[in-house]
């Protein structure tokens, strides 16, 4: 008997809280049989060896995909790009086509390869071993590309972005997990975690206390959504339309002080407050918005029936992420979290311009 014999395993739940803890690529590992194309989700993937140049992945025998690859003798590893989450979520779900709407095309192994995803990884099954619950398929790399585009990852059971975002100095991580993608996937957003996001809104700061903002929402498919979505500007209707909800960013341009109705010389300032922390709250929660400065504002106030004596700051959009590939080919290179100017180009000491 070897040494290690009589060491009682882990439990299941802590090997799976383990294993959470390794953030991992996220594949969709596609094969074919016949004139039917088969795919599935995984992050159990390795390289094996540079000479010859080999992986590995690791299936469980319970897929459909798992006696389709064992058969076929081949497969494909597709790492889908970071704005590639919803594709990761219908290959991990029982969909009766995840192909149904996705664009791919036949590589030289007979598998399918995605398109736009960060790179792929074409194989011939060279050994399979079962271990447990799961077969080890090793393969021989016969083909394969790199694209520019960052891969997704999968840590914590979340999806995840290895954005180039990076501080001059440290900050908490939400501000720079919050992005403003465009990509929405296709869902309702509930009433009372919407209010959460609104309620965080109102706790902004604000001169004199005079709360400027409003917010005015339409939910996708309620009454006047349509007319919401017709009053933004085309380049944002084209993708808004997914989006679970819309919210107007409205401020009252007045504001009470010593008794009387002045102008208030911060309303928008204040409300730009509100914005952020409604942003930061969704992100929290893992939402995503995308403010829009891009509307007709006479047909806006029109349509939402806003009084003259409120301005209408910004539109935003709120949603789950959703898959960037569904996006006009003029917007899917710039669905990626976006870098800042440095800080010695935005502060300065004493004099404007100073260093």
């Amino acid at each position: 008997m070897g040494r290690h014999s009589n060491i009682a395993l882990v439990s299941g739940d802590l090997f799976k809280s383990l294993m959470r803890n390794i953030a991992s690529s996220v594949a969709v590992i596609t094969t074919n049989q016949g004139d039917r194309n088969h795919g599935m989700t995984a992050t159990a993937m390795c390289s094996v060896s540079a000479d010859p140049a080999t992986i590995l992945i690791v299936v469980n025998r319970s897929t459909r995909s798992h006696p389709i690859i064992s058969a076929t003798k081949s497969f494909t590893v597709n790492i889908l790009a970071e704005n590639q989450h919803a594709i990761g979520g219908r290959f991990a779900s029982k969909h009766d086509d995840p192909f149904d709407g996705i664009e791919y095309r036949i590589g030289t192994n007979g598998s399918p390869i995605i398109k736009g995803v960060a790179a792929h990884i074409e194989c011939a099954t060279v050994s399979e071993i079962d271990v447990g619950t799961h077969t080890i398929f090793v393969g021989n790399v016969v083909g394969g590309d790199v694209s520019r585009a960052h891969p997704l990852v999968y840590h914590e059971g979340e999806y995840k972005s290895l954005s180039p975002r990076s501080t001059d100095r440290e900050v908490a991580a939400m501000f720079l997990e919050r992005w403003s993608p465009r990509a929405f996937a296709d869902g309702e957003i509930d009433d009372e975690l919407l209010m959460s996001f609104f309620e965080a809104a109102r706790w902004a700061p604000s001169s004199m206390n005079a709360q400027p903002w409003r917010f005015v929402y339409v939910k996708r498919g309620a009454p006047g959504w349509q007319a919401l979505l017709d009053a933004l500007s085309n380049t944002n209707r084209s993708w808004a339309s997914q989006a679970s909800a819309l919210i107007a960013f409205v401020s009252k341009e007045t504001m009470v002080f010593g008794g009387k109705e002045v102008a208030s010389p911060t309303h928008s300032f204040d409300t730009g407050a509100a914005w952020m922390s409604f942003a930061l709250q969704a992100s929290l929660s893992g939402w995503h918005t995308h403010g829009m400065a891009g509307f007709n504002g006479e047909k806006l106030r029109e349509v939402l029936a806003v009084p003259t004596s409120f301005s209408i700051n910004a539109v935003a959009a709120i949603g789950k992420l959703g898959d960037g590939a569904s996006l006009p080919e003029h917007l899917k290179l710039r669905e990626i979290p976006s870098e800042r100017n440095a800080l010695a180009d935005l502060v300065f000491n004493g004099k404007f311009g100073a260093e």
